[in-house]
């Protein structure tokens, strides 16, 4: 109550000095904000962009096959899209290399079953291919971002639906690697959590070796005024050739 009086007072009989009083607690703010910012920084993003590229030949950690569902009929496209939407910490996740779809899909039936059926089923690759190819009849996405190197291009967009949360959507071209390497990169979490360190943790709680249909767990940190948030997300891979979505 202190400090409105004390604004009310500077409004109504304005000088320098009163401001910069006012001010000055809310530019320290600002600044050391941008300063935590800054350090807490992500360690993928502290490297330079310029100097991005996959390194082929220096695998992740071992491995092994990654099943995958196979779709009849996509053509190839060598770039990354990635569209998450926010609900409550519950995701649908898809990596994949998209392209245009024309025929059916021929899918192995999921072990993971929930009270209202399947994980991850067809329709969720259905629908995550219209929101990729911009066919989903939504409102128009908008530009968040665009980025380039000699060697790779990214772009982030995002839009506000009539009904439900805001969704985004990121695009990543490279230049310089396979779809495997794509596929196996963003697919390993054990390695994720070694150039990632916004995520302090990792695991799979259930898997389908069928299918490759995966149940993950994700604890995402953040500043320290801020708690972590942790993610429960169903996940799947559909092949065609040498593109994976």
């Amino acid at each position: 109550m202190a400090s409105v009086e004390a604004f009310l007072e500077i409004l109504k009989r304005p000088t320098i000095w009163g401001m910069m009083q006012f001010l000055g607690p809310v530019w320290f703010a600002f600044v050391l904000g941008v300063i935590m910012g800054w350090v807490w920084r992500p360690r993928w993003a502290r490297a330079s962009l310029g100097n991005c590229k996959f390194d082929v030949s220096a695998p992740s950690s071992p491995s092994t096959f990654v099943p995958a569902a196979p779709v009849k009929d996509f053509g190839m496209n060598q770039s990354l899209d990635s569209c998450l939407l926010d609900d409550n910490g519950l995701n649908k996740e898809q990596k994949a290399l998209p392209a245009a779809v024309d025929g059916g899909a021929v899918c192995s039936q999921s072990e993971l079953i929930k009270e209202d059926g399947v994980l991850v089923m067809y329709e969720d690759f259905e629908h995550l291919r219209q929101l990729v190819e911009r066919k989903d009849g939504g409102p128009p996405w908008k530009h968040m971002m665009d980025r380039s190197t000699q060697n790779m291009i990214f772009q982030s967009l995002q839009r506000d639906p009539e009904t439900g949360p805001p969704q985004y959507c990121s695009r990543t071209v490279y230049e310089d690697a396979t779809p495997e390497l794509l596929r196996d990169f963003f697919w390993d979490d054990e390695f994720r959590t070694k150039w990632d360190d916004m995520i302090v943790h990792a695991a799979i709680i259930e898997e389908c070796p069928t299918t490759g249909t995966m149940m993950v767990h994700w604890i995402r940190k953040f500043p320290f005024f801020c708690s972590d948030r942790e993610y429960i997300i169903g996940r799947r891979i559909w092949e065609s050739g040498r593109s994976y979505y």
